[in-house]
């Protein structure tokens, strides 16, 4: 019972930041994009969001560090090393995975690389002190440095003030102390992109 409810939550606070993301690229008019981290989809709660970008922007790759069958071209690859150039797209999507890919240097390393092949990125994460813990949908426990100490469902769990600290100062992170999900949306400044705004074509990756 409780994890069907804690699935249901889910659905619809996918639903939400699929909605929110969206609008965002609309926004920025982006056209090509890139996910850092991705799944199969088969569980009823996942790639919500990957298919709400994929509907607006042609998907150059979705990278992951584990072989997964996507619908998209896939890529091989460390989301703290990205394997493409500067400015490669428009938009990079990285979807509550800067809470696995290792402790706090590792996530600034991620965050810089999205930055760095990303015009645009969003980076979303579960927020640490919500009830729920969503990989594990137990109540409470994870609230206990000693329970979340070697957890292979994740590796550093964040609070607001965390997450906040790990993006660009000029990075809009929507939500509260409470929310189940932060999300933060960051645009390179027009000047530093110079005319990379203009280079809608890219080379695939093989």
């Amino acid at each position: 019972m409780m994890r069907r409810g804690v699935l249901a939550f889910s659905i619809r606070n996918r639903n939400r930041k699929a909605a929110r993301i969206a609008a965002f690229l609309r926004d920025q008019g982006a056209q090509t994009s890139v996910f850092v981290g991705c799944s199969a989809g088969t569980n009823p709660n996942e790639a919500i969001v990957e298919r709400a970008v994929a509907d607006l922007t042609e998907v150059v790759a979705a990278l992951d560090v584990y072989e997964v069958d996507v619908p998209w071209p896939f890529v091989l690859g460390d989301a703290r090393e990205l394997p493409f150039p500067d400015s490669y797209v428009d938009f990079v999507l990285a979807n509550a995975v800067i809470e696995h890919v290792g402790e706090e240097p590792d996530q600034r390393r991620m965050v810089e690389e999205a930055c760095r092949v990303g015009r645009s990125f969003v980076i979303t994460t579960p927020n640490r002190w919500f009830p729920v813990e969503s990989h594990t949908s137990v109540l409470f426990k994870h609230w206990s440095p000693r329970w979340r100490a070697g957890r292979r469902e994740f590796t550093r769990l964040l609070s607001l003030r965390e997450f906040r600290a790990l993006v660009p100062d000029d990075a809009i992170v929507a939500g509260h102390p409470w929310s189940p999900t932060f999300m933060a949306f960051w645009s390179r400044p027009a000047a530093a992109s110079g005319s990379d705004q203009s280079k809608k074509s890219v080379e695939r990756p093989h």
